[in-house]
């Protein structure tokens, strides 16, 4: 995949600030997190620094002050040293800084991993990987086999006399001598380590795997090949360290990151411990858990991969016969194809009609291997090698495509026994390129490839007006583009139908002060000039108690036009010089739809939706909003379609993926007044819930963000309140495509939750300040709910209700001691509020900005 001679990028040691990242976890790799090695002396305190000068502004210098080896750190290798006399004994020098800049004292008392690699480059018969020099067996437990694993070197780091916060270390591994006894636990000449050092060994192996897999092996010590260093902190240390280099050309080491496939930043996507810098990265836990177990102390991918290689084995899952591997590569293919449905960012796809498979799986590798989402690809390393970029296309192997595809290579086109002829059918411009079979029917930065007779559509609202206030009925100028160019709708090209093309209409109306509750619960106040979607007035929806049709409607979506129906198409206006089509005032020039009491409304807007049928597959463009012309008629923004894309590719739901793309156009649906169209609560089983297993549900708010929060924090839901899963029913729970059982108890989330910028437009998630957002419906009831007959008499100030912040916050706060505290602090009536912002707003005792890291 690479050659030494293009790695010739080389630098004298300079500042390598560590970056925190993956680390994949593995039931059988916790050998290395055995007994802590004994504490050794506290080194001296660094001398205190002379007093800076005095600033223009009256300040002080800077005094030369130390901080403790303690929290989140960053380090560099200053020197790397190997004595040729000693058998390759070799001596790391680092220096590690605190979070606020100053050397960090106190590390030699505190445990610390080091470990050396050099990179095998690959042949015809598998990939490049990093070999570990320093390599343990081990043993799960006694009914489990015995492996061979890759594993550091655990010891207390010197001080450097002088240079507070400079430290070094010897590794006992000698590398001219390891191919002889090969790992830590052969009891055959492996070498004594100094005491306070240690490697984790379950003893000798002795088994026909062994034996089948040693014969592979390359131990020997090579001062040609690239070589890499790897520093952990532990004991409270967080701190990866990283240095890349060829052992003939020290004391110069390279300038960027060797066999960079996979980008910290890349896997920052989705799994960073904040989205301010990507590069740092925390695996499934809690920034309260950094730092401990398996996953807490390794965080970036190139410590991943000194242990999680070609050469490293489960001893939980092989036998003596047959070795399984915890190559990173087969781990995290496997991990992100088991675990994640079609809408993740690695299927992205969802049902999209006759003509394609949607059950995809894997599919958008630059996804992990070269992040192009404009918000992470602006902080992908300037440093990376543009052959590193393209090898997920380039570097084709059998080991690597198997992680997914099951493929028999003996019958492969003939008998395929190595790598030597993948690229010749699988490399870019080829017939089966990569890059083309793993493309989808959406154009997307990190698979723009489209599947064959795919094309792209998008959605544009240049103007909307309203010619007569009186019936509130607007005309809107519009045009579609397929790949790129304008189409007539009146003359639509081949193999191009209307599919299921929607124009909606979404208003706010006011909101009347709601009557108090039975049991003495808030409906909130008055709100004369709402700022979110209520659609009073607008389409219905049908209600269900469990498998039950009530024949009751709640009137709260926004009314729209099929352009499938019979004259609207015909109504349309030719298209202008730029290709657009004006409608009719109400666009159905058969039964015209219009905005209610249009004067009256805070809030009006046009949407487009849904999708074309193209070549049989139902295609969908980013849903198009806009507001009355020259007004301000529009939701205000909150979230931005790029950041919901870092980790989902593309965001599309109900009915063939037709509303897609757009959170704004998702709030006028997921308005505060809609709540889950099924008033059943209780353990239920059906066939469409997962594995069809048994659930609860309950009434839920669909409000967009209270729906949002909810799904998103459901681990963080279930810590705190186990018997309050985020589970619902939409309609009839035995139908699907956008009805049925909802279970989103299991849905991961691999941000930080409390990373609200991961979302969020910065900005946006302080505590609400105006009195004019809508309190979210908590609850339907029967009592507020009508016949299709008698809609008039539908009173949307009826249901339970929860105020704008109680309602955002309660989502992931679902304790019932805090719903406790949300409904002490909430008023009632005509002077009805939230008192929120006493405590949390900024600057205050609980400052809900700063708790979340803003």
């Amino acid at each position: 995949m690479t050659s030494n001679s293009r790695r010739n990028g080389a630098r004298t040691l300079a500042p390598l600030f560590a970056m925190l990242a993956l680390a994949v976890g593995m039931a059988g790799c916790e050998g290395d997190d055995g007994q802590q090695g004994p504490a050794g002396p506290a080194g001296p305190s660094g001398p205190t620094g002379p007093t800076g000068p005095t600033g223009g502004g009256g300040g002080t210098g800077a005094t030369g002050a130390t901080g403790t080896a303690d929290g989140d750190l960053s380090g560099e290798i200053s020197s790397i040293t190997i004595d040729s006399a000693t058998s390759g004994t070799v001596t790391v020098q680092f220096t590690l800084k605190d979070a606020n800049g100053s050397p960090a004292v106190g590390a030699e008392a505190k445990n610390f991993e080091f470990q050396i690699a050099k990179y095998v480059p690959p042949n015809t018969e598998r990939p490049g990987y990093w070999q570990s020099y320093v390599n343990r067996s081990e043993q799960d437990e006694p009914t489990t086999a015995k492996v061979f694993v890759g594993g550091p070197e655990r010891g207390l780091p010197t001080p450097v006399e002088g240079q507070p916060g400079t430290y070094s270390y010897t590794f006992c591994t000698q590398l001219a001598n390891v191919a002889t006894y090969q790992y830590f636990g052969s009891g055959a000449g492996e070498p004594t380590c100094a005491t306070g050092v240690s490697v984790a060994n379950a003893g000798p192996i002795a088994s026909a795997a062994w034996d089948s897999f040693k014969t592979t092996l390359d131990l020997a010590y090579d001062p040609a090949a690239e070589h890499r260093i790897t520093i952990l902190g532990r004991d409270g240390a967080f701190v990866n360290v990283v240095q890349d280099f060829t052992p003939a050309e020290l004391p110069a080491v390279m300038d960027h990151t060797a066999h960079e496939v996979v980008t910290n930043v890349s896997c920052g996507a989705c799994h960073a411990e904040s989205v301010e810098d990507r590069s740092k990265l925390l695996i499934m836990l809690a920034k309260s858990e950094k730092g401990s177990g398996h996953l807490g102390r390794r965080y970036q991918v190139e410590v991943c991969t000194m242990c999680h290689n070609a050469a490293g084995f489960n001893p939980e899952t092989s036998t003596d016969t047959a070795w399984e591997t915890i190559d990173l590569k087969a781990i995290v293919h496997h991990v992100h194809q088991a675990e994640f449905p079609q809408n993740s960012p690695f299927g992205g796809t969802g049902s999209i009609g006759t003509g394609f498979d949607g059950g995809l799986g894997v599919q958008n590798c630059r996804t992990c291997h070269d992040n192009q989402n404009p918000l992470v690809l602006a902080q992908q390393p300037a440093s990376r090698v543009e052959e590193d970029k393209l090898a997920w296309q380039t570097a084709i192997t059998q080991q690597s495509c198997n992680t997914c595809h099951a493929v028999d290579f003996s019958n492969h086109f003939g008998n395929q026994p190595d790598n030597q002829q993948c690229i010749l059918c699988h490399g870019p411009g080829r017939s089966v390129a990569v890059a083309q079979q793993h493309a989808t029917p959406y154009s997307t930065p990190n698979n723009p490839e489209l599947y064959p007779g795919a094309k792209t559509v998008a959605y544009e609202i240049a103007s909307v007006t309203v010619p007569d206030a009186t019936n509130g009925r607007p005309v809107v100028k519009f045009r579609v583009l397929v790949d790129g160019a304008p189409v007539n709708l009146k003359a639509l090209p081949t193999g191009v139908t209307i599919g299921g093309l929607n124009m909606k209409l979404a208003w706010s109306a006011p909101m009347p002060l709601p009557p108090a509750q039975a049991d003495g619960d808030s409906n909130g106040p008055a709100i004369p000039m709402p700022l979110d979607w209520n659609n009073f007035g607008g389409a219905t929806r049908t209600y269900y108690n469990n498998t039950t049709n009530l024949n009751l409607v709640a009137v709260d979506q926004p009314t729209g036009v099929t352009f499938s129906t019979a004259g609207v198409i015909a109504s349309l206006t030719d298209p202008d010089a730029e290709g657009y089509h004006t409608t009719v005032a109400g666009i159905n020039p058969a039964a015209p739809i219009g905005f209610p009491n249009y004067a009256n409304l805070t809030l009006k807007g046009v949407a487009i939706e849904s999708y074309l049928t193209i070549n049989a597959m139902n295609i969908s463009g980013q849903a198009a909003l806009k507001g009355i012309d020259g007004a301000d008629t529009v939701k205000r923004m909150v979230v931005a379609i790029e950041r919901c894309d870092t980790c989902h590719e593309r965001v599309g739901f109900h009915s063939n993926a037709g509303r897609a793309e757009n959170p704004q156009y998702c709030a006028t649906c997921h308005n505060p007044e809609l709540s889950n169209s099924n008033l059943f609560e209780g353990l239920a089983t059906f066939p469409l819930a997962p594995g069809g297993a048994e659930y609860l549900y309950r009434q839920q708010s669909n409000n967009f963000k209270d729906m949002i929060h909810s799904i998103h924090a459901a681990p963080f839901r279930e810590e705190q309140n186990p018997d309050d899963p985020f589970n619902f029913i939409r309609g009839n729970p035995l139908t699907s495509g956008g009805s049925g059982p909802m279970v989103f108890q299991d849905v991961p989330y691999p941000l930080q939750v409390n990373d609200c910028q991961a979302c969020h437009e910065p900005g946006t998630y302080n505590l609400p300040e105006s009195t004019s957002f809508a309190w979210s419906v908590v609850r339907q009831d029967q009592a507020n709910l009508v016949t299709t007959a008698n809609v008039a008499a539908w009173d949307p100030t009826k249901p339970e209700r929860r105020g704008p912040a109680a309602a955002a916050c309660g989502s992931c706060h679902n304790a019932p001691s805090t719903l406790a505290h949300i409904d002490a602090n909430t008023g009632s009536g005509t002077g009805g509020g939230e008192s929120c912002a006493v405590c949390h707003s900024e600057g205050r005792i609980a400052d809900s900005v700063a708790a979340h890291g803003g």
